[in-house]
Parts: structure tokens; C-alpha cells; sequence
């Protein structure tokens, strides 16, 4: 019954379980804890990590086996591995973060306050690479292809981006409620759902034109990685600033990729972006 009616609403069910997973699992570290809000045990930390990672990939992969099985396994192996395209998509994936964010950073620095300098925390970069290489394999392999063929880039970038926003929701708000407390309804507000949703919707951009997997994960590090380098010393209020112009810039440029492609944003005009998850989508209701 269960299998039946995933394989009628997959998107549904990968959201509902990747959800499952990821909130689960923090529960439960949190209810271990007895829901104490004080800073974590590396430990507890690493295990919040592990169930925020383990969300989206094991979600993508149990969804793929029983949509499409061995097939779609191959399929998902045949994205991962597609890395012939123009230079410059691979541009557009490592380059929009750090020219956005070093631009707008050096430039508030300079007219504003110093305390907007980029702090370049190389090592962090790491921890960008590792998000993309787990979460990707969820909302780009099996979640995207799927949106795109069925309601557009627009809907498809927007949506999704916003699911992965919220996704963001449980771990964000046990970080920080105990330091922001009713302020941090406005600052998740800027830092995740209005900045991840643009973000997503230029990600959705890139793979409709490369349908690479792989060019997916590094555009996810370049967002997390360059983020967590680059992340200025500054105040709260401050803070709230530059990450505000931050996701207007974002916004800017999505819009602008979308309307140079004005053919595959609309479901109606759509070409699949993946010959084998198409034509299946198109023959469920």
C-alpha cells in the first residue's frame, strides 16, 4: 500500500521521508538530551550532521530504486558521472557565489563598516563539498529532474527551493532560538528562505542545460563552502544587512537566468531534461 502510493506521489513521498529522516533523527538527539537547548557535545553535533545528510541522499536513492529501480540507479550513475559540457556552466556553478558575495562584502567594507571584510576560512570549504556530495544526490538526482518535467524551471526551482529551505528549519532553530530568540523568525526568513529559493532556482537553471549530477554538487559546495569561508565578523543587525542584499542579489540573477530561457521555464513548452524520467512522469496522472 505504502509502495503503491509512493510510486503515485514520488516527490511527496521523497519530501515526506527525507524529512523523516532528517527531523527524526534530531529528535531524537534532542529528546536524548532532554530537549536542553545548551551548546551540544561534538558528538551530539556530529550525529545532528549525519541525520541533516543522510536525509536527502538515502531519501533519493530508497525513491529511485522503487520508482525506477536498477534502471534508475544507472540512470542517477550516468548524471553523477556527465561532466562534458561548456566552461562555462562550470563557471556559472563555481563562480556566481564568490563574485556575488566577495563583491558585495569588499564593497559594504569599504563604504560602510570594516567589520564587512571577508575572513577567507579556507578549511570551511570542506564542509561545502561534503553537504553537496549527501544532499544533491536527493534534491538534484530525484526530486529536480522530476519538478522540471512536470511544472517548469520556474515552479519547479521555486518549490524546491523552499523545501530545502525548511528542511533547514529544526537544526537552525535549536542553534540559535536560544541566543536570537524572537528575532530569529526574520533572520531564518533572510538567511534561508529568501536566499536558498533563488539559489535553488538557478541550480534548477544550470541543470536543465548540463543534466549533470555532478555539476550540481559542486554549485551546492560553492553555495555553502564560499558562504562559510567568507562569513564577516559583524553585529546581528549587520548581519541581517549583507545577508538581505545577499538574497536580493540572488533573486536578481535567477530571474535574469530564467528570462533568457523563457522556453523551458513553463511546463506547457517543456523538453524533459532527462530522456528516461520524462516520458514516465508524463504518463502518471
Amino acid at each position: 500500500m505504502i509502495r503503491h502510493w509512493l510510486r503515485d506521489h514520488p516527490l511527496l513521498g521523497y519530501v515526506a521521508l527525507a524529512f523523516t529522516i532528517s527531523w527524526g533523527g534530531i529528535l531524537t538527539i534532542l529528546a536524548a538530551r532532554g530537549f536542553d537547548l545548551s551548546p551540544m557535545l561534538p558528538l551530539e553535533a556530529g550525529l545532528i550532521l549525519a541525520a541533516m545528510l543522510l536525509g536527502p541522499s538515502v531519501s533519493g536513492l530508497i525513491l529511485t530504486v522503487l520508482m525506477d529501480g536498477r534502471a534508475g540507479m544507472r540512470q542517477l550513475g550516468a548524471r553523477l558521472l556527465r561532466r562534458q559540457f561548456g566552461a562555462h556552466w562550470y563557471a556559472v556553478a563555481l563562480l556566481t557565489m564568490p563574485a556575488i558575495l566577495l563583491t558585495l562584502l569588499w564593497l559594504l567594507s569599504a563604504a560602510i563598516d570594516p567589520a564587512y571584510s571577508p575572513r577567507f576560512q579556507w578549511p570551511l570549504f570542506a564542509v561545502g563539498l561534503i553537504a553537496g556530495s549527501f544532499e544533491e544526490i536527493g534534491w538534484t538526482g530525484f526530486a529536480t529532474p522530476r519538478l522540471v518535467a512536470g511544472y517548469g524551471l520556474a515552479v519547479a526551482g521555486c518549490s524546491l527551493g523552499l523545501t530545502w529551505a525548511l528542511w533547514h528549519l529544526l537544526v537552525d532553530f535549536r542553534h540559535n532560538i536560544g541566543t536570537m530568540g524572537v528575532a530569529w523568525p526574520l533572520k531564518f526568513a533572510i538567511v534561508y528562505l529568501a536566499t536558498l529559493t533563488p539559489y535553488r532556482m538557478l541550480m534548477t537553471w544550470v541543470y536543465s542545460h548540463t543534466q549533470s549530477l555532478f555539476l550540481a554538487i559542486l554549485m551546492h559546495a560553492s553555495f555553502t563552502g564560499w558562504l562559510l569561508i567568507l562569513f564577516p565578523m559583524t553585529s546581528f543587525t549587520l548581519s541581517l544587512f549583507w545577508q538581505s542584499v545577499l538574497a536580493l542579489s540572488l533573486w536578481v540573477v535567477a530571474v535574469m537566468a530564467l528570462q533568457s530561457d523563457p522556453v523551458r521555464v513553463g511546463p506547457s513548452a517543456l523538453v524533459p531534461v532527462d530522456r528516461t524520467i520524462g516520458p514516465q512522469i508524463r504518463r502518471r496522472p
